[in-house]
């Protein structure tokens, strides 16, 4: 809104300033006409002037010459060329005023007056059709930038979906595999256990045996069964731990999986979130844009009918 008004404001003083010079060009050629009247004038009046101190000295040379004696025929002759330089001068004398009229045509069209915005003779029915065709076509613009405008964001909503689609099927397999690590890990306690209680059996039967046997053949089964034991304690450790450190392995990469795809679908609600709020913001410029539009053709219409 500020910017329209101060776009009316530049638009009203550009008015006030071409009116003005408008005024200045108006006083400035009635000065100029004025000015090559009263030249005119003058220059009409020292001729005429001119022309009577040249009668009164042809006068006065008439009447110092003698008068002769002339015939009937030439003083006829005499007065017809007297009448003729009489009538001559008369239509010198008019046809001065004329020039002076011609002159002033002549300097009008050298310096043509500015033509005003204001029409004099204007069909109000045609203009007003003109300004309701630009307005509809303004309409039409608007329309179909808008349109445009969505539809750009009806395809980044369903890029939106497909990734949130993509999203929801990788949690859905990492789901899986969770529970097939869970359902191992199960797996492999129950033949710990299993492996434990078959070794506290063996343990009782061993010492049921060591208490039938003798002495020294209980001592070399126990030597045996310590050896043995020995040797399979460490191999049932190194498995244990290996098999723990991959899936603590397994388990971390799953969780660094899940924040990467949290973060790209964060980023993704921020980016729509970013068009939407530009989008708000397109359509205020729109609506500002509309009511300058309507200002200025109201303006307009007033200028017009003033």
């Amino acid at each position: 809104m500020q910017r329209a008004k101060q776009n009316v404001l530049k638009l009203e003083s550009i008015h006030e300033n071409k009116k003005k010079l408008q005024a200045d060009l108006s006083t400035k050629l009635q000065k100029l006409n004025d000015k090559l009247s009263s030249t005119m004038i003058e220059s009409v009046k020292k001729k005429e002037s001119q022309l009577i101190a040249l009668t009164n000295k042809l006068k006065k040379k008439n009447l110092r010459r003698k008068p002769r004696k002339m015939s009937v025929q030439e003083e006829i002759r005499e007065i017809k060329e007297i009448k003729e330089e009489v009538s001559a001068k008369v239509e010198l004398i008019e046809q001065v005023p004329e020039k002076i009229e011609q002159k002033k045509v002549v300097t009008l069209q050298e310096n043509p007056t500015i033509k005003l915005a204001e029409p004099k003779n204007l069909d109000e029915f045609e203009f007003f059709k003109k300004l309701n065709k630009s307005m509809d076509a303004a309409s039409q613009r608007k329309s179909q930038r808008l349109e445009s405008i969505r539809q750009r964001l009806n395809g980044q909503d369903e890029i939106i979906n497909k990734h949130v689609e993509k999203s929801n099927k990788t949690k859905e397999e990492q789901e899986q595999i969770r529970l097939t690590k869970i359902y191992n890990k199960l797996l492999n306690l129950t033949q710990k256990v299993q492996q434990k209680k078959s070794k506290n059996q063996i343990k009782s039967k061993k010492k049921s045996l060591q208490i039938n046997m003798s002495s020294s053949e209980s001592n070399k089964q126990t030597k045996t069964n310590i050896y043995e034991e020995q040797r399979s304690e460490p191999n049932r450790t190194v498995r244990s731990i290996t098999q723990d450190m991959k899936f603590i392995y397994a388990r971390q990469r799953l969780e660094k999986l899940q924040n990467e795809r949290e973060q790209q679908v964060k980023s993704i609600l921020d980016k729509h979130s970013q068009y939407s709020y530009r989008l708000q913001q397109n359509k205020q410029i729109l609506d500002e844009l509309s009511n300058t539009c309507q200002y200025y053709n109201f303006k307009i219409k007033e200028q017009y009918l003033l």
